[in-house]
């Protein structure tokens, strides 16, 4: 069971893979984690569904974003 959150929402936004708040959202969550493991790489393919909801967190949490000074 993947968990749904503002990062999540937003790590698939990042990957071009939109998601409406219309309700029914996290059914579609769901749909669009299950579509993103079957269309993965063969390592991600043996991903779970947590897996792929940590990574999507993770893909835009402010420690993972680098910055550069003029």
């Amino acid at each position: 069971m993947a968990i749904y959150d503002r990062r999540a929402h937003s790590g698939l936004r990042t990957l071009g893979i939109p998601l409406s708040h219309a309700p029914g959202r996290y059914s579609r969550y769901i749909e669009a984690i299950d579509q993103l493991l079957a269309d993965a790489p063969t390592p991600i393919r043996t991903w779970t569904a947590p897996d792929m909801d940590t990574a999507l967190y993770w893909l835009n949490h402010p420690t993972n974003t680098t910055t550069t000074s003029a």
